[in-house]
């Protein structure tokens, strides 16, 4: 695990910037696939029923892609916290994906999306999400420069 370490901080600046342009791509790549859902709804759009849910996750899930993104290429201490939500949103929807697609066509495009997209990421963002605990630990204040520093009076005037 040490030698995992060195490397991935020796690699960390270029990691973090291909994670983050990796997300801002996953949540465009998203938009097709929300516009395609939301079209092929039955006409329904607006009304309360299930499917506009799927609309609405996958909606959720694009803006969670993009704030990670933002987050990530500033090591935000909140990188952690939302980096899991993302990894519990896309688990979830790899489970109704494949809880609620008939036989068929349907059910493998679910198993494709499933096995080779929303776990492989959600399994990432786990990992992203522990590896950036340190960032939010991190709350040391920044050191001063001496030339912004005042002089302390003394005590007593």
């Amino acid at each position: 695990m040490p030698a995992l370490r060195k490397a991935l901080a020796d690699h960390e600046d270029a990691l973090l910037r291909l994670l983050s342009t990796a997300f801002r791509v996953a949540a465009v790549l998203l938009l097709p696939w929300i516009v395609e859902l939301a079209l092929t709804v039955r006409g329904r759009f607006g009304a309360r029923n299930l499917s506009n849910a799927w609309v609405w996750f996958d909606l959720l899930e694009a803006a969670a892609l993009l704030l990670l993104a933002a987050l990530v290429r500033r090591r935000h201490r909140a990188t952690s916290p939302i980096a899991s939500a993302t990894a519990v949103l896309l688990g979830t929807d790899a489970f109704f994906d494949l809880w609620s697609a008939h036989r068929g066509e349907a059910f493998r495009t679910a198993e494709v999306l499933a096995y080779a997209a929303e776990l492989p990421s959600a399994a990432l963002l786990a990992a992203l999400s522990w590896y950036s605990l340190r960032w939010a630990a991190d709350l040391r204040p920044a050191p001063v420069p001496a030339a912004a520093r005042r002089p302390v009076p003394p005590a007593g005037n």
